[in-house]
């Protein structure tokens, strides 16, 4: 207890030391839960992940979160994805770990003029309506001159990296024109060009201490071009840290999207199914697209093990793969004759037979109205994901085997309904130039 309390009765200036006592302990309490918050990851969603984030920081029950996953998938509507929550224009990221790179006084220092180029493009002004043309022309020159300072402008570019901040500019009217969705973004492409040793150390420190998903991916893609394989271990072992943050309700709000096609690239099946029980659409979208169809088996036994709705997924995967792999075929054939397939299930097949494909996160709001897409979220996971006809991004030019699976399937179902909507399928495939 403080002492000028325990003073004697007889001291005039007790009742204001008490007063003046009160409210300094109230002030480093105060200061001490600001700090605390201001280092936790934004309640919203991280940028460019702005459709339907779940706001709630209590993680579910598994009976919870087991129901609202194997729930039938429901497209959400254009007045649900217009209402959505946008993330705010600035966030303060969350680091995993310290930074591990040199010690300060023996790495290179940033210059006077790269710190200036760098701050020049942070104080874009997010604040005050759409962006101007003129201010995403003056915006782009400051980041090509940046760029053009080559291993100069790294200690900068590194600098601001280290503080965490990030400016998103997805939310803001007018950005598109900036050519970037984030200030971190461009800073990464920026390391990116310049390219070096220098840079790839940067990048690499990034790795090792980012907690946005986005960013992770971005940088696996840009580690893998400049020394394929080279970094894949360190790729897989960052996103094992932020998926284990994640579920253990660390980073409230945000979505993981971006990490999976990553492990579809650089992970194993037996790594992904370990994640299904928390992220089972996004866990299950990865296994249909590892490379040389290695998820492919695990999709086979999903499809056995579970009934009813519980499979539907796995075998609208199947369905989305078996153009290419005859395994996911024979699965579905399998399935049709021993009559384990709902109609409800056999509907998401035939959308898939007929060139529905998924992906992962959330469409990007500039890509323009696409007819036959669907938009998903499920609030177990904070999983996003949208589908539309491949035909919407090109000629299909698998619509032969698609109708050579639709003749297999034909064959081996006596469902009614399933043999109405294939033979529909197939009459409307077959009139396609």
């Amino acid at each position: 207890m403080n002492r000028s309390v325990q003073s004697s009765d007889t001291k005039p200036a007790r009742g204001p030391v008490i007063w003046i006592t009160i409210f300094l302990a109230a002030t480093i309490v105060g200061g001490a839960w600001y700090y605390q918050a201001s280092r936790r990851p934004a309640e919203s969603s991280s940028p460019e992940e702005p459709v339907a984030p779940s706001t709630s920081t209590a993680k579910p029950s598994v009976a919870t979160k087991a129901a609202a996953e194997d729930s039938e998938l429901r497209q959400l509507t254009p007045e649900e994805i217009a209402k959505a929550p946008r993330p705010p224009a600035v966030i303060q990221a969350t680091s995993r770990v310290a930074a591990t790179a040199a010690p300060a006084s023996a790495r290179a220092q940033p210059t006077p003029y790269t710190q200036q180029l760098v701050a020049g493009l942070a104080q874009l002004d997010l604040t005050r309506g759409p962006i101007t043309a003129e201010q995403a022309a003056q915006w782009k020159l400051g980041l090509k001159t940046l760029t053009e300072q080559g291993a100069a402008a790294v200690p900068a570019i590194r600098e601001f990296l280290e503080k965490n901040l990030e400016f998103d500019y997805t939310a803001v009217k007018g950005a598109e024109a900036l050519g970037h969705s984030s200030m971190r973004a461009a800073m990464l492409e920026a390391l990116q060009q310049i390219g070096g040793p220098e840079a790839t150390e940067v990048m690499l420190q990034t790795l090792h201490t980012t907690t946005l998903p986005s960013e992770i991916a971005r940088l696996a893609d840009y580690l893998e071009r400049q020394s394929p394989g080279q970094y894949r271990p360190e790729t897989v072992g960052a996103i094992n840290e932020v998926l284990a943050m994640a579920s253990s309700g660390q980073l409230p709000g945000w979505d993981v999207a971006p990490l999976f096609p990553v492990l579809a690239k650089y992970g194993d099946p037996a790594s992904l199914q370990q994640l299904q029980s928390q992220w089972k659409y996004y866990t299950t979208m990865a296994l249909a697209g590892l490379e040389g169809g290695q998820g492919i088996p695990a999709l086979v036994r999903q499809a056995q093990e579970q009934a009813g709705s519980r499979n539907d997924f796995a075998l609208q995967m199947l369905a989305q793969q078996a153009t290419t792999y005859p395994e996911a075929t024979a699965a579905l054939i399998e399935q049709a004759r021993a009559n384990q397939i709902t109609d409800s299930t056999w509907r998401k097949i035939v959308a898939s037979l007929a060139g529905d494909q998924f992906f992962m996160g959330t469409r990007p709001a500039d890509a323009g109205i696409v007819p036959g897409m669907r938009t998903y979220h499920i609030a177990a996971g904070n999983q996003n994901f949208y589908s539309q006809p491949v035909a919407s991004t090109g000629a299909d030019p698998r619509i032969p085997q698609r109708l050579a699976v639709i003749d297999q399937l034909l064959a081996a179902t006596s469902n009614a309904f399933a043999r109405q909507a294939l033979q529909q399928t197939r009459e409307s495939l077959a009139r396609v130039p």
